[in-house]
């Protein structure tokens, strides 16, 4: 008996059809994906991107997608290099580098730079002005990331330049992208992005651009610190009141009506009473304070300390006043009514070189 061949079925076979065409294309960009392509001038590998001046249009990146997630997804040795290439382009492009759907960085220069800064070395006839417009950034961008005071620069000197907005800054040993990107106003990312930190992170040493950021007005290299306020030394001469002293550092406290007590208002003798109302309310003039203090008990002496009244006996009716500190430098710190004008008070400084001009009642 002979058997007889069974006769092909497309009708049959026609269900599978669609899944064997698609496996086939799987597995071609698989294979693709997985070549090592350095050599090719169609590869989607970093250096390959380096040696074409970092130029990736937008086909390569959807192709370096498709061929990552394939190889995610069987498994492959490759995958994750793959995922890295990815990972490193696509964030190059989404920080907004070009409008155009390609990736455009400068070729490297320096090693112990990252590939954002350009070394530039300054030709005859140019200052920082014509270099800024060269490269459509603003003169403060490459003055403040080379200490330059001025837009001068003498020929052959070496500039590093931000291919950005922005400012090239050397890393410090303390310094992360967060601290980086908080203090001169920049983003995380874009530092990252702009100069290949994915990877490698930062290193202390290392020439980075910051993206969009300003030094603090601090660390510019023509800011000046202001001089320091010093307030002159005043003397004011009324020998009638036994006041003769040098003044330092004046204020005026205020002026004060309504103090009341024994002696007369807006005079010396009212204040320093009013700060010690535990001496006598029959002192007398401020010249007689001194001698009628310590015939009560109290202790005079030539030394100051903080809540002693100080006392001049010379002139017609002598001078008090309040002994508020005792600075380290012999200095005290005094407040007084009546030093020149009636009721207003003054808070200075007394030299150390006129305290023993005055009697101290403790």
């Amino acid at each position: 008996m002979t058997k007889r061949k069974k006769k092909f079925s497309f009708e049959r076979w026609k269900g599978f059809l669609p899944y064997l065409v698609a496996g086939v294309i799987t597995l071609t960009l698989v294979i693709i994906g997985s070549l090592d392509k350095h050599n090719s001038e169609v590869s989607l590998s970093l250096s390959s991107f380096a040696a074409n001046n970092y130029d990736v249009s937008t086909d390569q990146l959807s192709e370096l997608y498709m061929v990552a997630d394939l190889s995610d997804a069987l498994g492959l040795a490759s995958a994750s290099d793959v995922a890295s290439n990815y990972i490193i382009t696509n964030t190059m492009y989404d920080s907004g580098q070009t409008s155009t759907g390609k990736l455009e960085k400068p070729s490297i220069t320096n090693i112990a730079a990252s590939r954002g800064v350009i070394e530039y070395t300054v030709e005859e006839g140019e200052d920082v002005n014509t270099i800024a417009e060269k490269y459509k950034v603003s003169a403060d961008d490459i003055r403040w990331s080379n200490k330059l005071k001025t837009t001068d620069v003498a020929a052959g000197t070496v500039l590093y330049i931000p291919s950005t907005s922005g400012i090239v800054y050397t890393v410090k040993s303390d310094d992360t992208a967060e601290s980086i990107a908080e203090k001169y106003g920049s983003s995380v990312s874009e530092i990252i992005a702009l100069n290949d930190l994915e990877v490698s992170g930062i290193s202390e040493g290392m020439r980075i651009v910051i993206k969009g950021g300003t030094l603090p007005e601090k660390e510019r290299p023509e800011y000046v610190a202001p001089a320091p306020v010093v307030r002159p030394s005043t003397t004011y001469t009324y020998t009638y009141l036994g006041s003769t002293s040098e003044r330092q550092n004046i204020e005026v406290v205020g002026y004060f009506y309504g103090l009341g007590g024994p002696y007369g208002a807006g005079q010396c003798t009212q204040w320093a009473w009013y700060k010690r109302q535990d001496l006598p309310n029959m002192l007398g003039n401020a010249n007689s304070w001194a001698y009628n203090a310590a015939a009560y008990g109290y202790q005079v002496d030539r030394t100051p300390s903080a809540g002693a009244i100080f006392q001049s006996g010379s002139g017609w009716y002598g001078h008090v006043g309040y002994v508020e500190a005792v600075n380290g430098d012999g200095s005290i710190v005094v407040s007084e009514m009546n030093y020149g004008i009636p009721y207003r008070v003054i808070r200075s400084t007394i030299p150390a070189s006129s305290v023993g001009n005055f009697n101290y009642i403790h």
